[in-house]
């Protein structure tokens, strides 16, 4: 029964994009396989989802992701364009590296290869989360199958 985005979905959007991390590496494209991907729960904003390539966790990453999701929560504007074109919004002890987005009302962020490719891994994830739970919802178990007009709801 679908009710909404859960740790779940985040770990099936992540096994759909972590071959193109390694790939990425192993072209030479990306600085590396290593890295730290973090979602935020869209309901209280607490950390839904935490990865890393290969399984490795990488401290220092997962702290950079942790303060590129705060920093896009804050403000609502993307990491790259806060550099680029809101600078007045930071704050002290702001994470300075691009890499955590905010996109239809996800905030997600990535850290661990070059700051650009750190945002396209972020979208990459919030792309295949949002197919993910569209097919959900309009699946034979979706929001229209629920037993309520509310979602996770029983009666």
């Amino acid at each position: 029964m679908f009710a909404g985005l859960n740790a779940e979905i985040c770990a099936q959007a992540w096994d759909l994009i972590e071959p193109s991390i390694a790939h990425g590496a192993s072209t030479g494209l990306l600085s590396g396989p290593v890295g730290s991907l973090l979602v935020l729960d869209p309901r209280d904003n607490s950390e839904l989802f935490t990865a890393h390539p290969g399984g490795m966790v990488h401290e220092e990453t997962l702290t950079n992701a942790r303060g590129k999701a705060a920093v896009a929560l804050r403000t609502g504007v993307d990491t790259s364009r806060l550099r680029d074109h809101s600078p007045h919004l930071y704050a002290p002890g702001d994470i300075s590296y691009p890499g955590g987005i905010v996109r239809h009302g996800l905030v997600v962020a990535y850290s661990g290869v070059q700051g650009e490719y750190d945002e396209m891994i972020a979208e990459w994830f919030v792309s295949a989360v949002r197919a993910i739970c569209r097919i959900q919802f309009n699946g034979p178990d979706g929001g229209d199958a629920q037993p309520t007009p509310y979602l996770g709801r029983q009666g």
